[in-house]
């Protein structure tokens, strides 16, 4: 599969920065309340991963400024990327305040959200019927995938009781069966797909990304050569800490960042081994039926003493922010 940059991607990818650029409002326009009216239907929504609540101090400030913010827009939905909460009676307050959102919401399960219990447990307490699961938008349809699984001995277990701190090549797996659905989930449906994931899929420079990439990209490259068009545009995780774009084979990879802070290591962190992040980040995502990705971050900066000033390694691939961006994606329409 090919990772390198186009001069066509580039070009178009420029293009629509520099509107975006240009266009400072672009990003905040009011949005549509019913986006499924009109074959260039805009899908408008709320993306917040990495709260860490019960290890983040003021993760409830955090995740409050997010659910007060999405209120005041007109969203179809707001979606959390994992390392939401702990299945312990403290977590229920995370849920609770989430749960005030008067709109439609997902969750996508993280490695961190089992460090206290097991899946079954964290799904009973976020009321998710399924792991993995689908669902429609106007005219694109949503993927959620789990990727928490081990695999050893020729066998896939789920993540329980934080029993994932083993070598990074048996863990963040995505189990067969899970694999086959998707296969027959982006069979069944002719809309442009966005997946969901919290770990990723795309690379990473300590190359710790889910050991089950190489198979789920397998799965989106088939599905979009198969019709004949862009039949999955995007991927977007959390899990990493980051704020990275790529592009492998036309699809757009987003890694998010947390909302609170970059796990930085006990020598380089702020708050312990925490690089805390000065604001709660989170994205408003909006993607267009005429091939237009645009994200709204927010900016922010590392609490002092930053990884900087701590002589982080890795400093430069750091970022207290989500920037924002529009991207351009092969556009399907089949009235044309």
């Amino acid at each position: 599969m090919k990772t390198a940059f186009s001069r066509r991607r580039f070009l178009k990818n420029t293009a629509s920065a520099a509107v975006l650029a240009n266009i400072p409002l672009v990003i905040s326009l009011p949005f549509s309340p019913n986006p499924s009216i009109g074959q260039n239907s805009t899908v408008n929504f709320g993306f917040i991963t990495d709260l860490h609540h019960g290890l983040c101090k003021d993760a409830m400030r955090r995740l409050n400024q997010f659910i007060t913010d999405a209120q005041k827009r007109s969203l179809d939905f707001i979606i959390q990327g994992g390392d939401f909460c702990f299945s312990e009676p403290g977590g229920q307050e995370c849920v609770d305040l989430w749960n005030t959102y008067s709109g439609d919401k997902f969750h996508v399960l993280g490695n961190h959200d089992m460090d206290k219990g097991s899946k079954k447990d964290i799904m009973k307490m976020w009321s998710m019927d399924k792991n993995y699961y689908s669902f429609d938008r106007g005219n694109f349809h949503f993927v959620v995938l789990d990727a928490n699984f081990i695999y050893r001995d020729g066998k896939y277990y789920d993540y329980d009781n934080a029993n994932f701190y083993i070598p990074s090549e048996h863990r963040a797996h995505v189990n067969p069966e899970q694999l086959n659905w998707l296969k027959q989930d982006l069979k069944s449906t002719n809309k442009q797909t966005l997946i969901f994931s919290h770990q990723a899929f795309d690379e990473l420079w300590d190359k710790s990304t889910s050991p089950s990439r190489f198979l789920v990209r397998k799965i989106i490259e088939d599905a979009n050569s198969k019709a004949k068009f862009n039949k999955v545009i995007a991927c977007f995780c959390g899990h990493h800490h980051l704020d990275q774009h790529s592009i492998i084979d036309d699809v757009h990879y987003f890694q998010m960042n947390s909302a609170s802070y970059y796990w930085a290591g006990k020598s380089y962190g702020s708050d312990g081994a925490m690089a805390m992040y000065s604001k709660p980040l989170y994205a408003y995502i909006s993607v267009s039926s005429e091939g237009k990705i645009i994200i709204e971050g927010r900016q922010g900066s590392f609490i002092k003493p930053t990884p900087l000033e701590k002589g982080h390694p890795e400093y430069s691939k750091l970022s207290a922010s989500i920037e924002s961006k529009a991207v351009s994606f092969i556009e399907h329409n089949p009235s044309k």
